[in-house]
């Protein structure tokens, strides 16, 4: 199997960018559910406040 330099350089940096898209997706992924727990976490807490101010004033 003969490969020309310039076909080895174009495969080498066609498997460099899938490499650099699929990390770039994973650290989307990774922000993003970040953000969907911290918006979670959030309203529970503000849920949390509700009920206890509820139950404090039927006391």
């Amino acid at each position: 199997m003969n490969i020309s330099r310039s076909k080895l350089i174009a495969i080498i940096t066609g498997f460099i960018s899938i490499l650099i898209c699929i990390v770039y997706l994973l650290l989307i992924t990774v922000f993003d559910f970040r953000t969907f727990l911290n918006n979670q976490i959030t309203s529970y807490s503000e849920n949390m406040a509700e009920v206890f101010v509820e139950i404090l004033f039927r006391s």
